[in-house]
């Protein structure tokens, strides 16, 4: 059974009956929703066991609802890689941050409760972390079987993890958000590609067959920076503090190392601070490009918040990386770009998703001097803009490689906005007619059998 995240990138959370043990894999905290999508479905478990919950990587609409879910099942085993225990420490407390100015009627103020800072940090004592490819079990209770699972590394961000699960003879895989591509920092994913009966895959970049090419990108992305800081001029890169801010600043240090772009300052603040210092953690221990490399070996100025309209880079050529990667009211980027918008020599690098409600997309399709609305202000963009493609996820030819090779019984699409799922069942059943395909609808039970195994998506 999904409880959030069908058909959408959302509070994603999937729950599994096997053979009466019950396991939730994540636990999100939708991006932008919050109203009744805002948490997973948790009404869907009732009378179902529940036994434990694996987080697969640390990212908001993953872990976000942890607190909330650990609240209503305070005896779930909580499972993930080491990495993603050391970062959902910062990830959790900016979630209550930020949820502090968006209560509604579906997310009263009571559910901050769960969010507290000292409920947080006693929830985080009972997280279990575990290496990538060992099993650990999850022994059945009240006649539940015992479930075997290992996470293995997914490539999307440090300590992204995709999940085999074994249970009496059947076999499951999660992807989770996964990437087959080396990034800038973290290497690709390295899972079984051995038959499963079911696998569960993201579906997020299945809607084009356009590859991942981060070496053009880079070359693009310099192009842009010299042509900014030629007109004197700054460059603002909105990135996500996670993943995006680490991956962007090694791409740039790369980029100035070979002389592609100039040697400026680089301006970094806030949450992506403290995730690299996470990464920095890591370096040695997590699946790295560079093993040893470390994100403070990278010349950066802070962004200082009281200063963040007359600072150098207002006057100086200079990049700036700062969150969110949507420009989300409130954010520094926000901030930031209602001052790049009035400058013609100045510049902002989008580099991530822009979810069609986000501010972020309106200023990506905004037009030169024309005015738009900028997060419920109408202005207009007098600065250069481009977009540029360093995805986190696998592309279509990614996703079809790996179902190919595991040639599963059921194949389960998830986390993809409807053209995004259909896409990608449509390409598998053109190559696999036999399998079932199930792209399912949020809190609808489903059922897969093999053998003595029965795993049920939610069925009693």
């Amino acid at each position: 059974m999904i409880l959030g995240g069908a058909e959408e990138i959302g509070a994603n959370s999937c729950y599994l009956n096997l053979d009466g043990t019950g396991l939730l894999i994540d636990a999100g905290l939708h991006p932008r929703d919050r109203e009744e999508r805002a948490l997973p479905w948790l009404d869907g478990l009732e009378h179902r066991p529940a036994d434990a919950v694996v987080i697969t990587h640390a990212h908001t609409d993953h872990v976000g609802g942890l607190p909330y879910v650990l609240r209503k099942l305070p005896h779930l085993r909580t499972v993930m890689s080491h990495a993603t225990r050391d970062l959902t420490h910062d990830v959790l407390h900016n979630c209550a941050k930020l949820l502090k100015s968006e209560v509604t009627r579906w997310f009263p103020k009571e559910a901050l409760d769960y969010y507290k800072r000292d409920v947080i940090e006693m929830i985080r004592h009972g997280f279990e972390a575990v290496p990538y490819n060992e099993p650990w079990v999850i022994r059945g209770v009240n006649g539940g079987s015992d479930v075997t699972v290992r996470l293995h590394p997914a490539g999307h961000i440090l300590g992204s993890a995709s999940v085999h699960i074994s249970c009496n003879g059947m076999s499951i895989m999660h992807t989770g958000d996964i990437q087959f591509d080396h990034q800038a920092m973290i290497s690709r994913a390295s899972v079984p590609r051995d038959h499963v009966d079911c696998l569960i895959t993201e579906a997020t970049n299945a809607f084009s067959d356009r590859p991942n090419d981060y070496a053009h990108e880079s070359k693009r992305l310099a192009q842009f920076i010299n042509t900014v800081t030629n007109a004197n001029g700054s460059v603002l890169i909105p990135s996500f503090a996670l993943g995006r801010t680490q991956e962007i600043l090694r791409t740039l240090n790369t980029l100035m190392r070979k002389g592609s772009i100039p040697q400026i300052p680089i301006y970094t603040g806030g949450l992506g601070v403290k995730i690299s210092k996470v990464y920095d953690q890591h370096c040695y221990t997590e699946p790295m490009r560079t093993p040893g490399f470390e994100v403070s070996d990278i010349p950066q100025e802070r962004i200082r918040f009281d200063q963040l309209f007359t600072a150098d880079y207002m006057r100086k050529p200079s990049i700036v990386v700062a969150s969110s990667g949507m420009v989300n009211k409130g954010t520094t980027s926000f901030a930031l770009a209602t001052a790049w918008l009035q400058k013609p020599n100045f510049g902002i690098a989008v580099i991530g998703y822009q979810d069609p409600s986000a501010p972020g997309h309106a200023l990506l399709h905004s037009g030169v001097d024309r005015p738009f609305d900028f997060g419920g202000r109408t202005m207009k963009r007098h600065c250069l803009i481009d977009r540029f493609r360093f995805s986190a996820h696998a592309s279509l030819e990614g996703l079809l490689g790996l179902i190919m090779d595991v040639q599963p019984s059921t194949l389960c699409i998830v986390h993809g906005e409807p053209e995004s799922c259909d896409h990608l069942a449509l390409c598998v059943q053109e190559r696999l007619p036999n399998t079932r395909i199930i792209i399912p609808r949020l809190g609808k039970p489903y059922t897969i059998e093999k053998g003595g195994g029965v795993a049920r998506m939610g069925s009693a």
